[in-house]
């Protein structure tokens, strides 16, 4: 879909000038211009020169990396929210910003929370506008790890066109929708008691044909449908445990409840999940470690991203208590993104002590 769908929406916005949305959907939209223009050349130039070839790839890594913050803006800028963006939702993308911070953004020290030091260096013999590979070095504890990877751009490229599409249709279906009161938040908080599969596939398929959005399309609504659907089918033969899941699938239809909501510009009834005894253990047991364990937990719901594994090491390292200990090995068995996601994310909703 092309940006220009959206330009009369934005145009009315800045003539308006009211507010800073106003600036930051503008700002946003600009941007998103030049990065197609910027992709366009990328595409249509080649390269042999060295020299040319690497401003080229370092120009187009940092302007994808804005472009998906821009994207965010205009979703946030024209609609007050960014439900209809979920990049990380995406596989391609989500990784886009791990290698963007190795090759461009700080390529020669890397810190981790756990004291490690990385360095990561262009392979000279693999480089052109269509493939480049890299190497990243981390010494940690006296011991080096050397990790390769290799990157193809046309498929990030590919990729952030296919979500920049569904995101800009997503977001011109609401800014066209006529606002009208559903029985869709009703029906979740009826779903929040029972967590019935067919009521969950009901509200989606209302919500779908209510805001007119495709059944693959990233709107967090969607995604944290999936979520609760994979809880639903999700069962431990611990106790326990099955109550961590009840507690995941509860927080996400709180989130579900507030996006049918806000969509409607209405509000509605709190929705509170206590928190599980194991849960409460586990942040007890962080805020005995608060001073390093804080910044362990920041990226330990991320289930690729490169520093999630050592972190989640780390605490093990710092000799958890019983309950906590049971948390970290529930999360460190998950070859599940999702499942991995929601226990990571019970355990980073910790909030330090101010």
């Amino acid at each position: 879909m092309s940006l220009d769908a959206l330009k009369k929406h934005v145009l009315a916005m800045e003539q308006d000038g009211k507010n800073s949305a106003s600036y930051r959907a503008a700002a946003s939209f600009s941007m998103l211009e030049h990065i197609d223009l910027m992709i366009d050349r990328y595409l249509r130039e080649p390269q042999s020169e060295k020299g040319a070839i690497l401003l080229d790839v370092f120009g187009m890594l940092q302007g994808l990396f804005v472009a998906i913050d821009a994207l965010y803006d205009l979703a946030i800028g024209l609609t007050q929210f960014k439900y209809h963006i979920n990049v990380n939702s995406n596989p391609v993308l989500h990784e886009l910003k791990y290698i963007r911070n190795d090759i461009v953004g700080h390529p020669t020290n890397r810190t981790y929370p756990s004291g490690g030091t990385g360095f990561s260096m262009l392979s000279a013999g693999h480089l052109s506008k269509e493939k480049f590979s890299y190497h990243t070095y981390v010494f940690e504890k006296n011991k080096l790890d050397i990790q390769t990877k290799d990157v193809f751009v046309k498929p990030l490229l590919d990729q952030y066109i296919v979500e920049k599409n569904r995101i800009l249709k997503d977001i011109l279906n609401y800014l066209t929708h006529t606002e009208a009161k559903t029985n869709i938040p009703e029906n979740i908080a009826i779903l929040y008691e029972t967590l019935n599969l067919e009521s969950l596939n009901k509200i989606k398929d209302d919500f779908i044909k209510e805001y007119q959005i495709d059944q693959d399309s990233s709107h967090r609504f969607l995604w944290r449908t999936s979520l609760v659907e994979a809880c639903i089918f999700w069962h431990e033969g611990d106790v326990e445990l099955n109550q961590m899941v009840e507690y995941f699938a509860k927080v996400q239809v709180e989130k579900m409840y507030e996006i049918a909501l806000d969509l409607e510009n209405r509000k509605g009834m709190d929705l509170y999940t206590p928190l599980p005894r194991i849960l409460l253990s586990f942040y007890k047991f962080i805020r005995k470690n608060e001073r390093y364990a804080v910044e362990l937990l920041r990226n330990i719901h991320d289930f690729k991203h490169p520093l999630r594994d050592s972190d989640l090491m780390a605490l093990f390292s710092l000799n958890p208590p019983k309950d906590a200990y049971k948390l970290l090995t529930f999360l460190k068995d998950q070859t599940d993104e999702k499942k991995a996601y929601m226990i990571g994310s019970a355990l980073k909703a910790y909030r330090p002590k101010k």
